[in-house]
């Protein structure tokens, strides 16, 4: 913006005792005085409205990476409720088939076909799996909670399914896809931040050019028995001398908070760069784990659980037996839900270190 006009006034030639000629009074003696001057700035303008814009555009750029980010926390939040829900339901079909089992051996134990330390080994089992089921079902209750305040808004999660975990947060981690640390906001702001800061500088030197500042004054002079003109115009030109202050000790500021923010805007992108690669090598070992687990160990365990169901309802097999294989096949049931979780974590993870916004988010098919 331009410089506000400065208006001045001044009463003068006030008499403090005889005048000349004797006998004058205030009336005939005063000079009133107005002015109105105005300060043009040479050279300033440009480099304070560009530093302007580029702060504006750094706003806005430090808007989207907290987008981004809150973004990314509530998809966390998201999904640790609906993996906290999935471990809740594992454990209650779990515990609903533990019931069942045990159900049916309190008749064998009735009958004197189960001794007491079985029947008694397999309570323990039982009681042990409903503490893991209620603990699971508190936190739960803390996820649904974490999700709800994440979101502000209830958090559905009515017909989520394990598989919803593996298709969320999908993200293209190809080599094309390292360029885009370059264009994260938060580097872009810092940028913009930085050329700001160079206008700064650049402003700063500015103050070795002098801005003029003209004034236009008009004198009712009351004094004319001197034989002064009643009513004049005066016009004047005022050029401060940049002898000291040339704003180096400024520039010198601000082009060192310049190659501050140039810094910090490198040590954040080698940060990011060292994150990308971590998290695409976490991605591809889980990917190859949890195929192994899905298609391989799982299917074994659930075969495995069967037949030694069958067995020990025939007698074939011991109580311990069918204890161990049905620890394993939950345990393996859980390993598979944790694995993706922490795959959906990782996605989640490259969405934020590749600076992916709600508007990448909405252009997705």
């Amino acid at each position: 913006m331009l410089q506000n006009p400065v208006l001045d006034a001044s009463l003068g030639n006030v008499a403090l005792g005889t005048t000349t000629p004797a006998g004058l009074g205030f009336k005939d003696t005063a000079i009133f005085n107005v002015g109105l001057s105005q300060t043009i700035e040479l050279g300033k303008r440009g480099p304070r409205i560009a530093g302007a814009e580029l702060r504006e555009k750094s706003a806005g750029l430090q808007l989207l990476a907290a987008e981004r980010d809150q973004l990314s926390s509530a998809r966390f939040a998201l999904g640790n409720a609906l993996y906290r829900g999935l471990r809740v339901a594992i454990f209650e079909e779990s515990l609903h088939d533990a019931e069942h089992g045990a159900d049916l051996e309190r008749t064998r134990f009735e009958q004197k076909a189960l001794s007491g330390t079985e029947y008694d080994r397999l309570l323990l089992d039982l009681a042990n799996l409903r503490a893991d089921f209620e603990r699971e079902r508190a936190e739960y209750s803390a996820a649904l909670a974490d999700c709800t305040a994440a979101l502000g808004a209830a958090c559905e999660l009515g017909g989520a399914r394990q598989d919803d975990l593996a298709t969320t947060a999908p993200v293209d981690v190809s080599q094309a896809s390292a360029g885009r640390l370059e264009r994260r906001p938060d580097l872009q702001a810092l940028e913009a931040e930085r050329q700001a800061a160079e206008r700064d500088a650049a402003l700063a030197r500015g103050r070795a050019v002098p801005d003029l500042t003209f004034r236009l004054g008009y004198t009712h002079d009351r004094f004319t028995v001197s034989g002064d003109n009643l009513n004049t115009l005066s016009f004047g030109v005022a050029l401060p001398l940049p002898v000291f202050d040339r704003g180096q000790h400024d520039s010198s500021k601000a082009l060192s908070r310049a190659q501050e923010l140039h810094e910090t805007r490198a040590s954040l992108l080698l940060q990011a760069r060292a994150d990308l690669a971590g998290l695409v090598t976490r991605k591809a070992t889980l990917e190859k784990v949890l195929d192994g687990i899905e298609h391989e160990s799982l299917p074994r365990s659930s075969s495995v659980l069967q037949s030694t169901q069958t067995a020990f309802d025939h007698g074939g097999v011991s109580l311990t037996d069918l204890l161990l294989a049905r620890r394993t096949h939950i345990a393996l049931q859980l390993t598979l839900l944790d694995e993706r979780f922490e795959l959906f974590g990782i996605r989640n993870e490259l969405e934020r270190v590749l600076g992916l916004s709600l508007h990448d988010e909405e252009k997705k098919p």
